[in-house]
């Protein structure tokens, strides 16, 4: 009977591990790496640039506005997603104001950073070498998420060329349920080429509270980011490198005019963080806080006319 039951288990594992084979194998084949190209053919336009920033090839659009001199704005992503986000905010923004965009290292059509580096200090950096090639002194700066821990970094160093700043669901403040990356185990790099479609998309719905702004469209684009080439590898790094700290003394020491966006149904960054922004910018020259209902961790995307309009109105009233 022992010999029986040790033969059935023994052909129970074999057989999983045949399946895990298999399905790792078709995972492969059927999700495996895109390239850099090939998405640049399918999501590309003539606004499309690249610029080298200390070996990355950084992936970026700047729309010219129809007013001369027009002040410039930085639009910065959020984790996970690219420059394609702020699609509906550029006809709003482009009739007083320049607008950059660009996707980050590790994201869209970036893609991954040569040095292995993926730290908010890094993605900072970076954006000030774009900067510098496109010979822009003053800025404004919009950063959702992942994106506002990066302007609220850059406004904190550069107070003199921050002409405004914009919070959107912003990350960096600690929070009880913040967790480091190192926690990552080994394996998970050979998970993540097997993660399928679905469940990228099952993710990118629970980012959202208002499950219209998820269209077939950006399902789509959100699971073919993620797989071209070297994204998930770099996403891992990101994870791992990524650190939740105190950025009190940062934020005290930025004196831009601010404006706080947040989603009253954020899944991921609960609305009460808005408040604690809020309190942080002491030295701020303004502070506003607009909430949004039934809206989640995706604002602009969410609520892409309402966002607009109210960023465009508190970045005209801070150039007065």
């Amino acid at each position: 009977m022992l010999r029986g039951l040790s033969k059935f288990l023994l052909g129970l594992l074999l057989l999983l591990a045949v399946s895990l084979a298999s399905y790792s194998a078709y995972a492969c084949w059927a999700w495996g790496d895109i390239p850099a190209s090939e998405l640049e053919q399918k999501y590309g336009d003539v606004h499309l640039r690249t610029a080298l920033v200390d070996g990355v090839a950084i992936r970026y659009r700047l729309h010219e506005s129809a007013q001369p001199q027009a002040p410039l704005v930085v639009l910065i992503h959020n984790h996970f997603l690219d420059m394609g986000m702020w699609d509906a905010w550029i006809p709003v923004l482009t009739p007083h104001f320049r607008v950059l965009r660009y996707d980050l290292s590790g994201h869209g059509l970036t893609g991954p950073d040569p040095s292995g580096s993926y730290t908010v200090e890094r993605d900072v950096a970076l954006l000030e070498g774009l900067l510098a090639q496109l010979q822009v002194e003053a800025f404004a700066l919009v950063g959702s998420s992942l994106g506002g821990n990066i302007a609220f970094s850059l406004a904190a160093r550069t107070p003199e060329r921050t002409q405004a700043l914009v919070l959107i669901n912003s990350g960096g403040l600690k929070r009880q349920s913040s967790r480091s990356g190192r926690e990552i185990p080994a394996w998970a790099d050979h998970i993540m080429p097997l993660i399928p479609p679905q469940a990228l998309q099952r993710f990118l719905s629970w980012m959202a509270a208002d499950q219209r702004a998820v269209t077939t469209g950006l399902k789509t684009r959100f699971v073919d980011m993620w797989r071209r080439a070297g994204n998930r590898r770099a996403e891992l790094a990101r994870l791992r490198q990524f650190r939740t700290g105190d950025p009190g003394s940062l934020l005290a020491a930025i004196t831009a005019p601010a404006l706080i966006l947040w989603g009253e149904d954020n899944p991921q960054l609960p609305v009460a963080l808005a408040a604690d922004f809020e309190r942080k910018l002491t030295a701020a020259k303004s502070v506003r806080r607009q909430l949004y209902p039934q809206a989640g961790h995706l604002l602009p995307l969410e609520r892409p006319s309402a966002s607009a309009r109210d960023t465009l109105n508190f970045l005209l009233s801070a150039a007065r």
